[in-house]
């Protein structure tokens, strides 16, 4: 024990020495770590003594209490520490050689122990080192470039099965079972088609600027998954307990076996919160919203709810806990008269998704309110991506949506897009042909949800019962003679030509109305 204590100190003033990382250097004292980390080292410790009969934290070990969602992961991040903080492979090194005294039942069971002195293993201090850098990646940046790093094995390039890897292994640890109802594949196998663009292999450099630019938050809930295990396993190990929903940071991300997932599924969902802005996931109060028109403001902290806690509250119909289904087609009628019925007078950020033929999904989010308008609109939060079959963001910015109905004179239907020559999507008022970059597809389905709050829903609810009575109103309207010689449209009915005033039709005079 005392030559395995002595060589985890010298392991560690190796490491010391100078393993240079973005986050900059890491220092492996053992009063440097935090309390938690050391404890949690200990239990490692002690169950990889007990279980595999080795001096350290074996893979089975910290595949079982450390990186129990997913298992490439669990064996990528093993080797990957062990290859920097550990200054070799993870050949064992020699066991502590056992006593000629040692008690016979304890022989025995070493003799069966599975593994035994083959079994792969960290040191105590690699360990530390290494979960002590993992928690100090504080910034999106530094925390894309080490899970790049960890998949690509430290290399210049990285292939596709490992970049599959790492978007699999980014999804299912926000996932609370790999069961579900329907297979998200397809759904995330987009996201590799749009980083590889049919290529063997991409520089990692690249595609760490890919992921910024179209998925900036995709390994979040991996690093949050992996930091709340490092910080909370010291005390459910050892009593074999979870923690309970309510207490965990991590997202929780589930199909329910009732849900039929006719309309978004939880993949989907859930790479749209790694893609649009937190305005989408973070409903803005109704007292915080500005006039319609105006992009949305910027919420305090503790008036917005946490992203983690919106995929974890997720309702039994696989959408998120505030989002409000606002138009279906399916259900609603695929027309523009019925689009505008359901969609505008909702004074918050909405999301539209358009189904077209071969597989392809688009998504349009808007974080100003839908209006008839000659002019193009949008606010600096509004964006258009491509789902599938390839799934990247295609058009971000203020200004560039354009939906007209009413104006003569101008393009009608939807347009997409600052390029006047070539737009990202247009749309025709019959909702029949969507164009993508000048290819046609024909539309399918037409799908519009609303990221606001509850308020934002009864608002419009209100607003359509009073434009209906306003209008039931004028219907009803009865004017009298006197009222009809001062009113306004008396003079624009004449205007429009050689036509009786309201006096003439109640006249018996010889060529009146009433005589006709």
């Amino acid at each position: 024990m005392g030559n395995n204590t002595s060589q985890e100190h010298h392991q560690g003033s190796t490491s010391k020495k100078g393993f240079l990382w973005s986050g900059g250097l890491q220092s492996t004292s053992s009063h440097d770590y935090p309390d938690f980390l050391v404890k949690l080292a200990k239990v490692l410790v002690a169950k990889s003594l007990a279980e595999d009969h080795v001096e350290g934290v074996t893979q089975s070990i910290f595949l079982k209490h450390v990186c129990n969602t997913h298992e490439v992961f669990g064996k990528r991040l093993f080797n990957y520490i062990a290859k920097h903080w550990s200054g070799k492979s993870t050949t064992p090194t020699t066991p502590p050689s056992t006593p000629s005294h040692m008690d016979g039942k304890k022989k025995e069971g070493k003799e069966k122990s599975k593994g035994g002195n083959n079994c792969p293993h960290l040191s105590k201090s690699a360990f530390l080192a290494g979960a002590s850098h993992i928690i100090s990646l504080l910034t999106d940046k530094a925390q894309m470039e080490f899970y790049i790093k960890v998949f690509s094995d430290d290399e210049e390039k990285i292939g596709r099965s490992d970049v599959e890897e790492l978007i699999f292994a980014a999804y299912h640890s926000s996932t609370t079972t790999h069961k579900t109802c329907c297979l998200p594949d397809d759904i995330l196998a987009a996201v590799v088609t749009g980083v590889m663009h049919g290529k063997g292999s991409v520089n990692t450099k690249y595609l760490q600027g890919w992921l910024d630019q179209h998925c900036p938050r995709i390994v979040m809930w991996l690093h949050r998954s992996l930091t709340h295990i490092l910080t909370t396993a010291h005390r459910t190990i050892p009593l074999n307990t979870q923690e309970n929903q309510e207490d965990r940071e991590t997202p929780i991300l589930d199909c329910p076996n009732n849900s039929s997932c006719l309309n978004l599924h939880p993949a989907l969902i859930w790479l749209l919160t790694c893609s649009i802005p937190r305005l989408y996931t973070r409903p803005i109060r109704a007292e915080q919203q500005r006039r319609p028109g105006d992009s949305m403001p910027s919420s305090p902290s503790h008036l917005l709810l946490d992203p983690h806690v919106f995929i974890e509250k997720m309702v039994s119909a696989v959408s998120p806990t505030h989002w409000l289904p606002l138009y279906n087609s399916d259900t609603d009628g695929l027309s523009i008269n019925r689009f505008q019925h359901h969609v505008f007078g909702y004074q918050s950020a909405t999301l539209m998704f358009l189904t077209a033929e071969e597989g392809n999904m688009f998504c349009l989010a808007c974080d100003q309110t839908w209006r008839d308008s000659q002019h193009f609109w949008g606010g600096d939060d509004c964006l258009c991506l491509h789902l599938t079959p390839e799934y990247k963001i295609i058009e971000a910015g203020p200004k560039i949506a354009y939906f007209n109905v009413s104006s003569r004179g101008y393009p009608t239907g939807l347009q997409v897009g600052t390029d006047y020559t070539n737009r990202a999507l247009t749309l025709d008022l019959d909702l029949t042909m969507l164009t993508y970059r000048r290819i046609p597809l024909r539309l399918k389905a037409i799908e519009v949800w609303g990221c606001g709050t509850v308020e934002a829903k009864n608002a419009q609810v209100d607003l359509k019962k009073r434009e209906s009575r306003d209008t039931e109103n004028r219907r009803k309207v009865k004017i009298n003679k006197s009222d009809w010689l001062d009113n306004p449209d008396r003079y624009l009915i004449e205007m429009a030509g050689n036509r009786l005033n309201y006096a003439q039709y109640e006249t018996n005079s010889p060529g009146g109305a009433s005589g006709n």
